[in-house]
């Protein structure tokens, strides 16, 4: 199994890495409002994984791109 590189900048210019990124301003704003419960923890939940899912799908672009040439 080859060893892949990781490169940073093919992240820091995708649009939805920066979008999800972004993302931290209006969940820290609407969570500084909100009571201190688990509601709370939920919005930063959906948050890490809407990132999660991003970096993720920046990170299958190659494989999903050797797939479409077969």
């Amino acid at each position: 199994m080859a060893r892949q590189r990781f490169e940073v900048g093919k992240y820091l210019t995708n649009i939805g890495v920066l979008g999800a990124a972004a993302g931290v301003v209006s969940t820290a704003r609407r969570t500084s409002t909100m009571p201190r419960d688990w509601r709370r923890f939920i919005v930063w939940g959906v948050w890490i994984a809407g990132l999660i899912l991003a970096i993720s799908s920046v990170a299958m672009q190659d494989r999903d791109e050797a797939f479409e040439e077969l």
